[in-house]
């Protein structure tokens, strides 16, 4: 009987998601995933390539005129599962990567829920398989969240390592809560380092606070346990000092009309979903509300309300937290959460709130089997499996309809590398109307001025807008194609990549459509120079000329601030000529030649951490028409170099590598004290 109660769930972990999923690795296919045939698959060949190169992929030129790939999360560079992209295909690299992180999340739920809360194995089991198959998760899988397939099993392994380190503080408990915190960082998933935080927060309280003696010596239990936190935060520094000061240049959080942080929600007549699958629709957003958990799922969580488990109350509270603020402004309890916790407006959809929902209803379903199945009657043991069954079978169920594998090539095959570069050059860009053409392009290594990016620069997007005839506050994740517009010049962009036959009307027909390019007969070559300068500090002023104009790329550059030394000074006839020599990813290596002093204007995105040199001498950098760079060249004949470094990588490194120190030296000390 022991061995069935420690082999049985393993079994279930594994064996569940491999049937679900073995079949499409077994036939060579790849699981769809909405946002990775969009962006995920063809970023993770440009990881995976520069890895192969021996170098990080620190900056990406092939998309949105330059973007710092690693300071934005979601490339998850440092997760350790990432670096598997350097030996498999980025189609299996995905595929394997669900089998695996469903696999971790039953496991970690059921040391959660057992060794951490103190339930019975099969209780452990009922409420475990509720969250590793939740409609959450399986939501989140059909829309191609990669970092949130990634993230969702370490929240439940930090639950664990957290309970066990309050029960029984060691220095091996300590070390295990660091790492798993560690991972669930690293996995990519700002928002749910957010919620992480909440629970801990939450459920550190509770320890501390539910019994009046002991909350002393109970606090500073809590304290040692946030103090190896904070470590397994800093072991995450070469990522988190970079992604720190992605956070000051990014957009997020500027749209005065709410609008991003609110979309994606419940509305309240969709409640009956929690109980009953979701109808899925390309067109309908679907994954960002799912919080469907069947109905026996909801009815052990009644059952765990009558027990005496002393944590039922947490997880009744964050179960109906979750629910409330799923459901946005339907109800004031989300608009007060925005105003009350400070960042909670950084992310967006409230949808993503139902994690909470999950989360709880897997903990009180499992406390509600053990309350059950204690009771020692055969009717109630009865009665706690077929509830737990009455929830598992609708989500094997659901989960089999949302996992679908498809060929890689029907979605990431990209034939028109060579028509692309023929019409743009080395050096040009190019726009595309179809979001899944910009992913197709980084990953051939084609340049293009589009992007899709929840981490998006502030200046890009901001320049973007205007263009457009936007409010430059408007936030955007995903940015294609921008009409005919000076800005679109100034970049480079030497056409647009369509499909002929008009509006889109369906996925099918519209991908069967031949692709034309439109060429652009004004685009800028990517570095040229100018002799008139114009200095705009204000922000607003300067972004109302880019997008009314009157004004002209190839022959004023708008700056920010007077350089160093003297003020520009405006001279007639030609301001010379430039060339690249030689570039990679965030370097570029140009020629000049000019008869008098002008400004030497590289359409790469401005972004801190960009030096340059001018015949080998430092040269100072300045952001050029909002988004780009320029520097400015006195007469004669130079070789100029602009280079990219993270500027807190090296000290990231530095003290991610003294952090991991701390156990060993903590170890040390008592060695020797006895």
């Amino acid at each position: 009987m022991n061995h069935a109660r420690r082999y049985v769930p393993l079994a279930v972990f594994i064996l569940v998601p491999s049937a679900l999923i073995v079949p499409a690795l077994w036939d060579g296919d790849m699981l769809y995933g909405h946002d990775v045939v969009n962006v995920f698959y063809h970023q993770r060949v440009v990881i995976g390539q520069a890895f192969r190169e021996g170098r990080l992929p620190v900056w990406d030129p092939h998309v949105m005129a330059g973007f710092p790939l690693l300071a934005g999360v979601q490339g998850a560079v440092f997760y350790p599962p990432t670096w598997l992209c350097v030996v498999l295909s980025a189609g299996a690299f995905w595929t394997f990567s669900v089998l695996l992180h469903l696999i971790l999340a039953g496991v970690f739920a059921h040391r959660w829920l057992e060794r951490g809360l103190g339930l019975g194995p099969w209780a452990a089991l009922a409420g475990a398989v509720v969250y590793m198959l939740s409609g959450y998760i399986a939501g989140h899988l059909y829309a191609g969240h990669v970092n949130y397939v990634w993230a969702y099993p370490w929240m439940a392994a930090l639950l664990w390592r957290l309970e066990r380190y309050l029960a029984a503080p060691t220095l091996k408990r300590g070390v295990l809560l660091a790492v798993v915190f560690a991972m669930l960082f690293l996995a990519g998933v700002p928002q749910y380092a957010y919620f992480a935080g909440l629970l801990i927060l939450t459920r550190g309280l509770h320890f501390v606070l539910a019994e009046r003696e002991g909350r002393r010596a109970r606090a500073a239990i809590l304290g040692k346990g946030a103090a190896w936190l904070a470590l397994g935060l800093l072991v995450c520094a070469p990522q988190l000092f970079p992604t720190l000061e992605l956070l000051t240049q990014m957009q997020r959080g500027r749209d005065e009309d709410r609008s991003f942080i609110t979309e994606h929600y419940l509305p309240p007549h969709r409640l009956l979903d929690i109980i009953w699958p979701p109808k899925r629709s390309m067109l309908d957003p679907f994954w960002e509300r799912c919080g469907f958990v069947g109905a026996g799922a909801v009815m052990l969580a009644f059952a765990a309300l009558v027990e005496k488990h002393r944590q039922r109350f947490v997880w009744l509270g964050f179960g109906l937290i979750g629910l409330l603020l799923a459901m946005g402004l339907d109800t004031p309890v989300y608009p007060g959460i925005m105003q009350i916790l400070p960042g909670a407006g950084l992310f967006r959809g409230p949808g993503r709130y139902l994690f909470f929902f999950t989360l709880g209803m897997a903990a009180l379903a499992a406390i509600g089997f053990h309350g059950l199945w204690n009771r020692g009657l055969p009717l109630t043991r009865i009665g706690a499996v077929v509830l737990a069954l009455t929830s598992a079978v609708p989500l094997v169920r659901f989960a089999w309809g949302v996992i679908d594998p498809v060929v890689p090539g029907d979605y990431t095959k990209f034939d028109l590398v060579d028509l692309v570069r023929k019409k743009i050059g080395d050096d040009g860009r190019i726009a595309t109307t179809m979001v899944e053409d910009i992913g197709k392009c980084q990953a051939a290594g084609v340049d293009t001025v589009c992007g899709y990016e929840p981490m998006m620069l502030r200046r890009y997007a901001e320049l973007m807008n205007v263009a457009q005839g936007y409010p430059a506050e408007k936030n955007i994740v995903i940015q294609a194609s921008v009409g005919r517009h000076p800005v679109i010049d100034m970049l480079g962009v030497q056409g647009w990549l369509t499909r002929e036959g008009g509006r889109y009307q369906s996925l099918h027909s519209y991908q069967n459509r031949k692709h034309i390019v439109q060429e652009n007969s004004n685009a800028l070559p990517r570095a040229w120079l100018v002799n008139n300068a114009v200095v705009i500090e204000s922000r607003e002023e300067r972004l109302k000329v880019l997008g009314k104009g009157p004004w002209d790329p190839r022959k004023t550059v708008i700056l920010e601030e007077y350089p160093a030394g003297a003020p520009p000074v405006p001279t007639e006839g030609s301001a010379g000529t430039a060339r690249i020599r030689s570039r990679k990813a965030g370097e570029y290596v140009l020629e000049a030649e000019n008869d008098a002093d002008a400004f030497l204007v590289l359409s790469e995105a401005y972004y801190p951490g960009w030096s340059a040199e001018v015949d080998g001498k430092p040269a100072e950098v300045l952001p050029a028409n909002h988004l780009i760079q320029a520097v400015r060249l006195p007469a004669g004949k130079h070789v100029v170099r602009f280079a990219y470094r993270s500027r807190f990588l090296g000290a990231g490194a530095a003290i991610a590598f003294l952090a991991a120190l701390v156990p060993v030296a903590i170890e040390l000390v008592r060695r020797r004290r006895r």
